[in-house]
């Protein structure tokens, strides 16, 4: 068990003020950042804070960034009869990394910011898993975002699937 204490203080060492009590180390934690050109709200856990040893995804040189544009992708998989879902910022090449290992662009949505892109993808996987799709593995490989897929059937079309995702914005209001 981690002491809430030396959790606080791994946190403060990284640059971020916790917001809330300490929720776990596998849990999301609101805290702010502390750097005054930043000052952004983000939510990272202690393990991933511990193990990449920075702490504001925002302030990062790397990563996705919640206040920069952003896009929401749909890709298909012949061979495994999948869809992916994700999320980019503007001219990262992610989406050629996944069309190099055969995925195939099916859709992107442009958001103005990434947050609103980040809220979609999360809401639409848990739609996806809300019924009862379950994410696709390649034999047992896995591969980098397997748990943002689902299977592709004639239940759940690949246009089926990308309606799913523009309705969802619209009840978002994204």
């Amino acid at each position: 068990m981690i002491d809430e204490d030396a959790a606080r203080d791994t946190m403060i060492e990284a640059g971020l003020r916790p917001l809330a009590p300490y929720p776990g180390v596998r849990e999301r934690w609101k805290c702010e950042c502390t750097n005054p050109q930043c000052q952004a709200v983000t939510y990272p856990t202690l393990g991933s804070v511990n193990s990449r040893g920075s702490g504001c995804s925002e302030c990062a040189a790397y990563g996705f960034k919640r206040e920069q544009p952003a896009l929401v992708y749909l890709l298909f998989h012949e061979r495994l009869q999948a869809a992916k879902v994700g999320i980019c910022n503007l001219d990262t090449g992610r989406i050629q990394k996944h069309k190099g290992r055969g995925w195939q662009l099916h859709e992107t949505l442009d958001f103005e910011l990434g947050r609103d892109a980040e809220r979609l993808e999360r809401e639409v996987i848990a739609e996806w898993r809300a019924q009862d799709w379950k994410p696709v593995r390649d034999g047992k490989n896995t591969f980098d975002g397997w748990t943002e897929t689902t299977p592709v059937t004639a239940d759940s079309s690949i246009e089926a699937l990308r309606s799913g995702v523009v309705q969802l914005r619209s009840l978002l209001d994204l």
